[in-house]
């Protein structure tokens, strides 16, 4: 590797270690120490630390209402996901798609029940949404097992799957 091929690699590890390091500082201690209760801490303060200016408090509703956030912001790209892939798939992955289209619908449904919950601070309805999206992200997966093909939206259900791990969690605390 040429000299300057050497410099110029180096120069873009050292962005993106000032990056991910100046992101990570950006989360503000508070949302830190709640996230820190989730299976899945790092995911918990990458997504909520992004919205932690919005709030006045950092309590558990607070983190939570940042998770729900990142979670229909995740389930919409997701959709948007499957019209992408919907295009050029076979016919039965195209069925499945369909399935999952309509199920991560139910999840915004869902969603919006939750919100509702927490302004009543209503862990049990919190904590039966997140299971129910779970179970249609599961429902996503097993479609695409049943007709024996990849799911191109297995990473989508992987982290809304641990979100909502997280939502649960946090639940827990209200």
């Amino acid at each position: 590797m040429g000299r300057s091929t050497h410099a110029l690699l180096l120069l873009v590890v050292a962005v993106a270690a000032a990056t991910c390091s100046s992101a990570a500082a950006q989360v503000p201690p508070e949302v830190a120490a709640v996230c820190k209760t989730t299976p899945f801490a790092d995911l918990c303060s990458a997504t909520a630390g992004k919205q932690a200016g919005h709030y006045t408090t950092m309590d558990a509703v607070a983190v939570l209402n940042m998770q729900v956030d990142a979670f229909a912001k995740r389930t919409s790209a997701a959709k948007e996901h499957v019209t992408q892939m919907s295009a050029e798939a076979s016919p039965a992955a195209k069925k499945a798609l369909e399935l999952c289209d309509s199920l991560y619908s139910d999840v915004e449904d869902n969603l919006g029940a939750a919100r509702r919950a927490l302004g009543f601070k209503d862990a049990t309805t919190v904590r039966a949404m997140m299971s129910m999206a779970a179970q249609d992200m599961q429902n996503c997966d097993e479609e695409f097992r049943k007709v024996g093909e990849k799911n191109p939206m297995d990473r989508f259900d992987q982290s809304l799957l641990k979100i909502s791990e997280n939502c649960r969690a946090l639940s827990n605390m209200i």
